[in-house]
């Protein structure tokens, strides 16, 4: 009877150990589309507050701005590659790079909210019913991909046909629905799946967008809010990062050599992000 308890209690400290061990797993490498996951890299150790300004408390977060506030940079002084990892700029000192590895030429900047997104929620196990817009009445989500509903292209239209084999959710299996997703989203699938917010009181996790100004339906850059500071007078200034077209590396840009370091106001990141007009704030859509 000793020796039954004995092996019991045991098989409870082992379980209860490799549980442990994976939750510690998730909280030292909850990116896993990074390559240094270096968490003294997180967006909270090197980038500091601007003079005057609080981030918010993590209380005050959602779950999914509390993980883009700790997304990690790559080490300073990386300059910025393509999609090939093929250097097209060299490194500066204003500007840090996401550790993000862009490796599809699909992947420009009105992908990363959604890459961000989805990253999120199936880390969470929660991207099953996830919805992503890509045309007008064709919604797709990862619960369909893994039950065989499969998507076909013929020339440049993609639909639904009969349902075939099962997937199997792996992370090579959440990979390949990702460079599907990435592959046919584009800035008008963007436009599908958010909506226009004030944007004077901006959050983490939106998205400002800039349009031509002759041409409404048209998107130029795109800046996900990565964090945001506020100042005692209630001043609000934003941490953003985007990517490129093509391909390329994720950026995090700095303001200069000024107080505010890589805090932009509304009016500075119009400005820094000038060649398509004025440029609004958006949010994605509730699912």
């Amino acid at each position: 009877m000793k020796i039954k308890l004995l092996i019991f209690l045991t098989l409870i400290l082992v379980t209860a150990t490799l549980s442990f061990a994976q939750e510690a797993q998730k909280e030292i490498n909850p990116f896993p589309f990074a390559q240094y996951n270096n968490p003294n890299f997180s967006l909270l150790i090197q980038v500091a507050n601007p003079n005057g300004y609080e981030r918010y408390s993590s209380d005050r977060l959602s779950l999914f701005q509390h993980w883009l506030s700790n997304l990690p940079l790559m080490p300073q002084g990386t300059p910025v590659l393509n999609w090939k990892g093929k250097k097209v700029a060299e490194a500066d000192t204003l500007n840090r790079i996401l550790d993000m590895n862009i490796n599809s030429k699909y992947v420009t900047d009105a992908d990363i909210p959604v890459l961000l997104l989805l990253n999120f929620f199936h880390l969470q196990g929660t991207a099953d019913n996830f919805n992503v817009i890509l045309k007008d009445n064709l919604v797709v989500n990862y619960k369909n991909w893994l039950h065989g509903k499969y998507i076909e292209e013929k020339g440049k239209d993609i639909y639904y046909r009969a349902e075939g084999l099962t997937r199997v959710d792996t992370d090579e299996e959440f990979q390949q629905y990702l460079d599907f997703v990435t592959k046919h989203f584009d800035t008008k699938s963007l436009r599908r799946n958010i909506e226009h917010v004030n944007s004077t009181v901006f959050k983490a996790s939106n998205v400002f967008i800039q349009f031509k100004q002759d041409d409404p339906d048209s998107i130029g850059h795109t800046a996900v809010i990565l964090d945001v500071a506020v100042g005692k007078d209630k001043t609000r200034r934003m941490l953003v990062a985007y990517g490129g077209n093509p391909a390329q590396s994720v950026i995090v840009p700095n303001t200069g050599k000024s107080a505010y370091g890589q805090w932009f106001s509304l009016e500075q990141l119009r400005e820094h992000l000038d060649e398509f007009g004025m440029g609004y704030m958006y949010r994605w859509k509730a699912n």
